[in-house]
């Protein structure tokens, strides 16, 4: 009887230790489906509301106000470059950067703009949680999104564009 036990403890020992390899392989993961733009904004209004934590009447004039703003800020996006920067004369790039600090100057004019807008409905913190939130990735802090950016002068070395 004693036999039998060690036995079967020794099978089960030895099945849970071959099929804890099967629990760890990578499982493919289901495929992202792709949103349109209208859905993308969308949840991050719906985010950032509860992010906010707004009543039901605030949340009604806010939605409307932020996707116009997320809408203004997608409009100052930078375009790439159709030449790299090393490739660029002096005419191009002067172009280049004159047509950066306007892109820079439309997205300071846009958040003062809806920063007066969301002061209205929203309290000061609450507005600076929102302007803040323009970030690549409102949640992460800066020092992580900057982490593999290239930065200083081994940008022209490593062939990475400069006006970004």
């Amino acid at each position: 009887m004693m036999k039998n036990v060690k036995v079967w403890l020794a099978i089960l020992a030895l099945t849970t230790v071959c099929s804890g390899n099967i629990w760890s392989q990578n499982r493919p993961k289901a495929p992202r489906k792709a949103m349109s733009p209208e859905q993308r904004i969308e949840m991050r209004v719906e985010r950032m509301q509860r992010h906010l934590m707004l009543d039901d009447k605030t949340a009604a004039q806010f939605a409307p106000v932020y996707k116009e703003y997320l809408q203004a800020l997608e409009d100052c996006k930078p375009q790439k470059p159709e030449t790299k920067p090393a490739a660029m004369d002096d005419k191009q790039i002067e172009e280049h950067l004159t047509a950066q600090f306007e892109r820079q100057q439309k997205l300071l004019d846009t958040r003062k703009e809806y920063y007066n807008k969301f002061k209205k409905m929203l309290t000061m913190r609450q507005v600076q949680m929102v302007l803040q939130s323009d970030r690549p990735h409102p949640m992460m802090p800066k020092n992580k999104q900057m982490k593999d950016k290239p930065q200083g002068p081994c940008c022209l070395q490593q062939n990475a564009c400069v006006f970004d």
